[in-house]
């Protein structure tokens, strides 16, 4: 595969960046990975080993001496970081696909048949991509990327203390055990939902586009509800994990905000 043919498969042009690049790769392998693609998987492969291909190829180009993009040229010294960023934030997000995929966030369905495999196998992408995150402080070249690293690196730390919450309802003799419940089960789904939403768009179901926001707002009136009201309810700890990872979601959006304009 020839360079041009490379970045045209790719919708780029040479004088594209690295950023865009980067950008527009994410963009077309969540379109096109198996994993999004259940009903024609050897389709989705081949199509995804073509763009890795294609993706590799105008990388090598644009980074290249002799590149006419003096400007990409410049990129490179920040290349092998970027790349490694974004291969250790695919590996934390497929994990966070596959609990959603499967209705992990559900805590009886942990322990039955696939589901408990897909658990275990979501768990390890979360490790695995947080030990790769953090091998990557040392590389940072600014003090910006050294902030947004950390900021995904609480974000991923965060997810997977909320992956590993086993307490499920048990109704209880003490009512406000059981109302404190109920805010955290509605203030859970919708944070559910709100993830699923800004890092997957509409591949789930029950996400609707560009709600995430009031969905947000939502959960953390209900999880203040418990801190406020009913903290000494059985509940407080994961309450507080959840509001959390509500926190750092919202940094984590504002980031993503900021980097696409």
């Amino acid at each position: 595969m020839e360079n041009e043919k490379a970045l045209k498969m790719l919708g780029l042009t040479p004088s594209c960046s690295i950023s865009e690049l980067n950008s527009t790769f994410r963009r077309l392998a969540k379109q096109y990975h198996p994993d999004f693609n259940r009903n024609d998987e050897s389709r989705a492969n081949v199509r995804m080993t073509e763009l890795n291909l294609a993706y590799e190829m105008a990388l090598e180009y644009l980074t290249s001496p002799d590149s006419e993009n003096d400007e990409s040229f410049y990129e490179a010294r920040e290349v092998s970081f970027i790349t490694r960023l974004n291969k250790s934030i695919n590996r934390v997000l497929q994990g966070v696909y596959k609990y959603y995929q499967y209705g992990l966030e559900n805590v009886h369905l942990r322990k039955e048949g696939v589901r408990k495999i897909r658990y275990r196998d979501s768990l390890t992408d979360l490790k695995f991509g947080i030990v790769s995150l953090e091998s990557l402080k040392e590389s940072a070249g600014s003090s910006s990327e050294g902030e947004n690293l950390n900021l995904f690196i609480d974000f991923s730390k965060a997810f997977l203390m909320n992956m590993l919450i086993e307490k499920y309802y048990i109704p209880s003799s003490k009512g406000f055990n059981n109302t404190a419940h109920r805010h955290y089960y509605n203030g859970s789904v919708l944070l559910d939902k709100a993830i699923k939403e800004v890092f997957f768009g509409n591949l789930f179901a029950d996400v609707q586009d560009n709600t995430y926001y009031n969905k947000i707002c939502i959960s953390y009136e209900e999880f203040m509800v418990i801190a406020t009201r009913y903290n000494k309810s059985v509940w407080i700890s994961e309450t507080l994990m959840k509001i959390y990872l509500l926190e750092v979601l919202t940094k984590v959006i504002k980031l993503f905000k900021k980097m696409r304009y």
